[in-house]
């Protein structure tokens, strides 16, 4: 069993990246605008769901954001790991 997530979402990154297979996301949608890709998922982890949104330009994942049901939103300026989680999810998405 996977280490639980805080339900402050203190570390819910990290804690995802530890324990990768009990992380599990679904693509919902992807769009492409110039040399931009926006990708959309639906998240599961543990004790908790949510979504990420990921926004790639030439390979340079530039935006990103996760929203867990915690009342918290991890994006890359409040966490540095989540570049690291974004690129898991990108190399492992099946399309």
């Amino acid at each position: 069993m996977a280490k639980t997530i805080s339900a402050s979402g203190s570390g819910a990154v990290r804690t995802i990246l530890k324990n990768k297979e009990a992380f599990e996301f679904a693509l919902r949608s992807k769009e492409t605008e110039g040399n931009r890709i926006r990708y959309f998922y639906d998240v599961f982890y543990e004790n908790t769901n949510g979504t990420l949104n990921i926004a790639v330009e030439d390979g340079d994942v530039k935006i990103a954001s996760l929203n867990l049901s915690l009342g918290k939103v991890i994006n890359l300026y409040n966490d540095k790991n989540l570049k690291k989680l974004c690129h898991y999810v990108l190399e492992h998405t099946e399309e």
